[in-house]
């Protein structure tokens, strides 16, 4: 009995945790649909093809974050839920050790990369585009380290599941940072101003995230001595996540280093317009999934079986296929109009950036938990091996497929090998080295796809067919809006079981609005 509050808060707080994640994700889809034409139209397209290649360059840096950051997030929540909260706070005073020592290997990454770039992009850019980049990846390495030494607040709020300041803290630095950076950038006509502003708002929400764990959740890290036991957990268990934060770095980075090497800081700019498509759809999958965390630990370490946590995977899984899924099939009917829109024709290539990216991409975001699964089951060396093999082979595919398809053939390469990988290779392993239910899931999401195709059929060939104009925000708005009802509609009446439809009703009453 006494576990049953401490329970229903967790539960409570993963629902919060879930509505909280998805406002933060809408929001910051709506701010890029503003912020991204103005910066455009701020600073030019070379100067936003030049901050997007050094942000692809940094993020090769803040991988090294992940040698530890998924490992400390794991074994604070063991530990915790084990009630050996002596070793939960040495988790994160070892760590925070560990942090400074990799805070100098950042600053000599730093220079080191600073000095390559100018060796490797001295032919395709400028002079000046060189020293500003050299710049820009010193301050953005300042950031990095700044975001390594907060991965302790964070571990902490997580492991409370407290969500909702989490979300919270990181919607309002998300809102402020583009006022900022436009107030700048029509001043200053470069991306050095971006990416100084990005410095200042991470560091902010580290002082309020530092503040909150400290003081409201009273998280100290002690330090008991330097524990043998803990720090080869943690970078056993961290080093097959590091391999999977590398490969990811090379699918979604790699390609737009080649392309600033065989092209120019304008086509890294088109393929970055089609990038930040796909990459604020990867969100949505995240959403749902990492908040469950300590709720997979708790059912792993009571021997709840496999069954519970399949039913959990199946669960999560159709949220998950209901969000994606409308935005997949709105964006694939609309995107072109929306691509002229909001970016300009020029960009219109990066339509077809995002959609060849985005259909194969839906496979791993609805199986998002599968990853946390991965994690508390300690089994995550494989998806990092796996996943770093077929990143090497995006590579090779990348650098022949841009010469016979441009740009577009990048995207290509990268959407077949996460297909092999994400729907493929992993949804094997999910089923016979972990034993969860992968015919229950696919068929739990086989039975909302059924009715919701024809749904988009019907809308992309009414759009496509009948003789409306194109390219307008008044068409555009009032064609996602009727789709929106016609998704909507068929979801409730032939997509939604019995624990969908009450959770729904739920949050209906909850708002006002029903019964």
């Amino acid at each position: 009995m006494s576990n049953e509050p401490r329970q229903n808060s967790g539960s409570l707080q993963r629902r919060r945790g879930v509505v909280v994640s998805y406002v933060y994700t809408a929001a910051q889809a709506i701010v890029q649909l503003i912020y991204v034409p103005l910066l455009l139209s701020c600073i030019g397209q070379d100067e936003y093809g030049l901050y997007q290649l050094v942000g692809s360059i940094i993020s090769y840096l803040v991988s090294i974050n992940g040698v530890l950051s998924s490992g400390i997030s794991r074994y604070y929540c063991v530990y915790r839920a084990e009630g050996d909260y002596e070793r939960a706070e040495n988790v994160l005073a070892i760590s925070s050790r560990i942090y400074w020592f990799m805070s100098v290997v950042a600053v000599v990454a730093c220079a080191a990369l600073a000095v390559v770039a100018g060796q490797v992009y001295g032919n395709s850019f400028t002079p000046e585009q060189v020293f500003e980049c050299q710049i820009m990846l010193m301050v953005l390495g300042v950031n990095s380290i700044i975001t390594m030494h907060n991965t302790v607040s964070i571990a902490a709020i997580t492991a409370h599941e407290r969500f909702v300041f989490l979300k919270g803290s990181q919607l309002a630095t998300l809102l402020l940072q583009p006022i900022l950076v436009l107030a700048l950038a029509s001043v200053f006509h470069n991306a050095l101003c971006v990416t100084v502003v990005i410095l200042l708002m991470n560091l902010l929400a580290a002082v309020l995230q530092k503040w909150y764990s400290a003081t409201v959740l009273n998280v100290r890290p002690r330090y008991k001595g330097w524990d043998r036991s803990i720090v080869r957990a943690l970078f056993g268990f961290s080093a097959a996540v590091v391999l999977a934060t590398v490969a990811d770095q090379i699918f979604w980075k790699t390609d737009q280093l080649i392309i600033g090497y065989v092209y120019n800081a304008s086509a890294v700019a088109v393929y970055s317009i089609g990038s930040q498509v796909y990459m604020s759809y990867m969100q949505l999958g995240l959403v749902a999934s990492s908040v469950f965390l300590p709720k997979v630990s708790l059912l792993w370490k009571d021997g709840a079986g496999v069954r519970e946590v399949s039913d959990l995977f199946a669960r999560v899984g159709r949220i998950a296929f209901m969000v994606c899924f409308f935005v997949l099939g709105g964006f694939l009917v609309l995107g072109p109009d929306f691509m002229t829109m909001w970016a300009g024709p020029q960009y219109a290539e990066a339509y077809l950036i995002a959609a060849v990216i985005m259909v194969p991409f839906t496979i791993d975001l609805i199986q998002n938990l599968g990853i946390t699964i991965l994690m508390v089951a300690d089994k995550y060396y494989f998806r990092g091996a796996m996943y770093f093999v077929l990143a090497i082979f995006n590579v090779v595919t990348t650098i022949i497929l841009l010469q016979l398809l441009g740009i577009v053939g990048a995207a290509i390469s990268t959407a077949v090998a996460m297909f092999i990988g994400n729907g493929l290779i992993m949804n094997w392993y999910y089923s016979k080295k972990l034993g969860l239910n992968m015919r229950l899931y696919w068929s739990q999401v086989l039975r909302l796809l059924l009715p919701l195709l024809p749904v988009l059929v019907v809308f992309a060939l009414a759009y496509w067919a009948l003789p409306i104009p194109h390219c307008t925000w008044g068409v555009f708005i009032f064609a996602g809006i009727l789709y929106l009802i016609a998704y909507s509609s068929a979801l409730w009446k032939f997509g939604f079981n019995s624990y969908e439809r009450a959770l729904v009703g739920g949050l209906l009453r909850r708002i006002g609005v029903g019964n």
